[in-house]
């Protein structure tokens, strides 16, 4: 029979999955799920097949193995949206572990009702867009801040194998954000550091073999299980090609996202010395680059390199110490001051609301070495944090993206040391009942502006909602306008694929077939130029992009924005001895007849070079 501390256990995560259902619940009623941006709607498209035709694993931002996974999911079962529902069950099974966690800790009814109730006004009021707006980079930080804080909050145990079995959960969810998006769950490793170094000084005696063994066991554990995803991942990409193609995209990485391109006029001579024309720099500047096959790997790195020697030289880029940013360390921290006074979203002004808490309820009321403890703690977040945000400052990618995670990891970072710290003071203490008193009204402010948030969180999305479906409205007009015309191949450019009046071009997690082929590609993008997008040319027996457009046999055709002045598309070609003349030969309209996009044919004849 099952004896009472099980029962109570068991009703307790019960009613943790009850908990988060509801949640789901009503985020379900009330909201759709989208992705984010185009870029999750590659990632989908390429494991649910839609982007060649058949699901793969190798969609480049993450890793293989997890990748793969998904693919044979959507061979079993090609109607399900797989990946939609992966990452709303990494979220919502992050919001359930923690909602079980705290009712494990709760010892009345009431305190764990009242801390379900104040998970879900914080995750509603302050991550709302997060969880219905869905980014997986965003997911892959939700996934290390849950980690984090099972961590932090799990019941001590002095053996090692019960140390190890309680950190299994935080465990699989760090490989799970490793395997989502290995850039994010690197950045965010300095937290994790954080964590087990305040759980280990938190132990009696730290150098003891005992300790040694419970830590030194799942750091080696988490190190090898990277090791063995990451190495799954080479061998899975270790043909020539996609090893051709990662270099590729490094480069291109390394040059879009953290260096920039240096103007062309000023820097005529190099580019001439490395055979790039000012047409194809056009084509790097409007990202249309798989236009050119000349603009290789050995360009990009070529690029990159010049811009590094810059740096050193002091001009264009900054070189600290050897590593190259686009701000200085001055900059950089003048930005950080700008972000913290005049560009703090909800979730951040939250962050500074748990750090003033834990001032009052567990540095104020503490004496000693506790409340030492508690201030080298306090410190030692705030630097990770900040030297952290200094980086991205510096690297100047102070992105929703990116910084969401870092918001939500500190959030919940906060949230497990106000937990396991909290000083309350004895019944009979003067100071005590001060201490609480100030912890109980610091407690309901946060809640009322959580719950402020709310409101203005849900206007927020709302209004997203809107221009989203405006721009859905149109980019479901190319969609609908590309199957229709099946035996054709359409490119399109870049830029006119992006967004719409500020809303990104993006799809619905869990309408329309999703994994329907498509019968068009970008111009440009993280996957132009891959084996995956010479696959999708070869099915239309095309062999470039270049050669398809100009051919009259071909069946290529070119979409961009409706009325896009596409000058610099004739001047490539141009320059390349190809006189075109671009014939815009269809219109694509909404449903209130608007026009969206022009769709061209490129008609012309070799002329002398």
């Amino acid at each position: 029979m099952m004896d009472d501390h099980t029962g109570v256990k068991a009703a307790k995560v019960c009613g943790a999955v009850v908990f988060t259902c509801l949640l789901a619940l009503l985020l379900i009623v009330r909201f759709d799920f989208y992705y984010d941006l185009n870029d999750d709607t590659m990632i989908k498209d390429i494991v649910s097949g839609a982007y060649t035709g058949h699901p793969s694993g190798y969609c480049i931002q993450m890793l293989y193995p997890l990748a793969w996974c998904l693919a044979l999911f959507y061979r079993a079962i090609p109607s399900v949206p797989w990946y939609g529902l992966f990452l709303c069950l990494c979220q919502f099974g992050v919001l359930f572990l923690i909602a079980a966690r705290l009712l494990l800790l709760s010892r009345r009814l009431r305190t764990g009702i009242l801390a379900l109730a104040a998970e879900a006004v914080f995750v509603c009021g302050l991550f709302l867009r997060q969880f219905v707006v869905v980014q997986y980079s965003v997911t892959s930080g939700i996934c290390m801040a849950g980690a984090v804080f099972l961590f932090l909050t799990a019941p001590r145990a002095d053996k090692p194998s019960v140390f190890f079995r309680q950190n299994l959960q935080p465990l699989f969810l760090v490989l799970l954000s490793f395997l989502i998006r290995t850039e994010v769950c690197i950045m965010l490793l300095p937290f994790l550091l954080l964590a087990g170094l305040v759980k280990w000084c938190g132990e009696d005696r730290f150098f003891t073999s005992v300790n040694l063994r419970k830590y030194i066991t799942l750091i080696v554990t988490a190190f090898l299980c990277f090791a063995a995803v990451y190495s799954l991942d080479l061998v899975a990409y270790r043909g020539s090609e996609w090893v051709s193609f990662r270099k590729f995209f490094d480069a291109r990485t390394k040059l879009y996202d953290f260096y920039g391109l240096p103007d062309y006029e000023d820097n005529r001579a190099f580019y001439e010395s490395i055979g790039l024309s000012r047409e194809s720099y056009t084509l790097l500047e409007n990202y249309n680059f798989a236009l050119d096959e000349s603009i290789d790997t050995w360009r990009l790195e070529a690029i990159v390199a010049y811009q590094e020697q810059l740096a050193e030289e002091g001009r264009g880029l900054h070189d600290t110490f050897g590593f190259v940013s686009r701000n200085s360390v001055k900059q950089a921290l003048w930005k950080y001051r700008e972000q913290l006074q005049e560009n703090l979203p909800p979730a951040g002004a939250a962050v500074i609301l748990m750090y003033l808490l834990y001032l009052i309820l567990c540095v104020a009321p503490a004496k000693g070495r506790r409340r030492a403890g508690a201030v080298l703690k306090i410190v030692s977040l705030l630097a990770v944090r900040s030297i952290l945000w200094l980086y991205l400052c510096m690297v100047d990618r102070v992105l929703d993206r990116v910084t969401m995670p870092l918001l939500i990891m500190e959030f919940a970072v906060l949230t497990a040391f106000l937990i396991c710290d909290s000083v309350t003071g004895s019944a009979k203490d003067c100071a005590g009942r001060r201490f609480r008193m100030a912890g109980a009204v610091s407690c309901l402010l946060c809640v009322v502006g959580a719950l402020a948030a709310l409101v203005a969180n849900q206007q927020s999305v709302r209004t997203e909602y809107g221009r989203r479906a405006a721009a859905d409205e149109r980019w479901e007009a190319m969609m609908d306008y590309c199957r229709k015309n099946g035996n054709n191949y359409y490119i399109i450019d870049v830029y006119s694929s992006t967004s719409y009046q500020g809303a990104p071009y993006s799809e619905k997690m869990f309408a329309g077939a999703g994994s329907a082929y498509k019968n068009f590609d970008l111009c440009g993008g993280w996957a132009a130029k891959s084996p995956l997008a010479r696959q999708k040319l070869e099915r239309h027996h095309l062999k470039d992009i270049q050669s398809a457009l100009c051919s009259p046999k071909a069946g290529a055709y070119f979409i961009a924005d409706a009325g896009k002045d596409l000058g610099w598309l004739a001047q490539y070609y141009a320059k390349r001895g190809i006189a075109i003349e671009l014939r815009r030969v269809d219109q694509i309209r909404t449903g209130s007849a608007e026009p969206a996009f022009d769709v061209y044919e490129l008609v012309g004849q070799t002329g002398k070079g």
